[in-house]
């Protein structure tokens, strides 16, 4: 096991909230919509290793739903750091691990930065645009 993420495919619903979940004073906020085969993962405010385990619980609940497709969007981040980028990462080896594809919306500059400097860019593709999805 990698991380945080267990590599597994379940035919029954994590037992876990995905509506909401959030920190107070501007920390990180996680929205996860779901329509038949796809999901999306919305965060926004501060991405640190203070707010991890909520984004790490939505997203892993989402994998182990046996979706096909899951857009993780960033664009809604004002300040991500390693712990976003670890994140991100693991993310993509269990959902490439469970045979789903893992898409990002980028998101601002600043995200996008750390993206760039810690060389992960070309790992995700980039969901052309995030609406269609839920």
């Amino acid at each position: 096991m990698v991380g945080p993420f267990r590599r597994r495919r379940s035919d029954r619903p994590a037992q876990t909230d995905l509506g909401r979940a959030s920190h107070p004073a501007g920390g990180l906020r996680v929205d996860v919509s779901q329509s038949p085969g796809s999901a999306r993962i919305a965060l926004s405010g501060q991405f640190d290793i203070a707010s991890a385990d909520d984004a790490t619980r939505a997203l892993q609940a989402l994998l182990n739903r046996g979706l096909d497709v899951v857009v993780v969007d960033l664009s809604g981040l004002d300040f991500m750091d390693s712990t976003g980028v670890k994140f991100l990462v693991e993310g993509r080896e269990t959902a490439r691990d469970l045979g789903v594809k893992l898409s990002l919306v980028h998101g601002g500059d600043p995200v996008r930065r750390v993206l760039k400097v810690a060389g992960v860019m070309a790992l995700f593709e980039e969901a052309d645009d995030p609406r269609p999805l839920p």
